[in-house]
């Protein structure tokens, strides 16, 4: 009975995170198709997107959702969150 209400926890949690992790993706695309002076924002967005799935991926145990986050998506955002850092002048 412990291990099933465990198991519904992380469930809810995962659904939880990847709710949050869209939410966030359509923010940091939104703001970076702005080309706003907040625009760089968008790009902690995205990396707090991919970060979100990144966990939902490690707690569902679902192994190629967690290479495609973490190489793909996570280098990209750093990335970007890299060259908006040092190109303000």
């Amino acid at each position: 009975m412990v291990h099933s209400l465990k198991i519904k926890r992380k469930l809810l949690l995962v659904k939880y995170l990847r709710a949050s992790s869209s939410t966030c993706a359509v923010i940091g695309g939104i703001l970076l198709a702005a080309k706003v002076a907040l625009s760089g924002y968008g790009f902690i967005f995205l990396a707090l997107s991919s970060s979100q799935m990144l966990l939902a991926s490690i707690l569902s145990n679902d192994r190629s959702m967690m290479i495609y986050s973490a190489s793909l998506f996570l280098f990209v955002d750093c990335l970007g969150i890299y060259r908006w850092i040092f190109n303000q002048t």
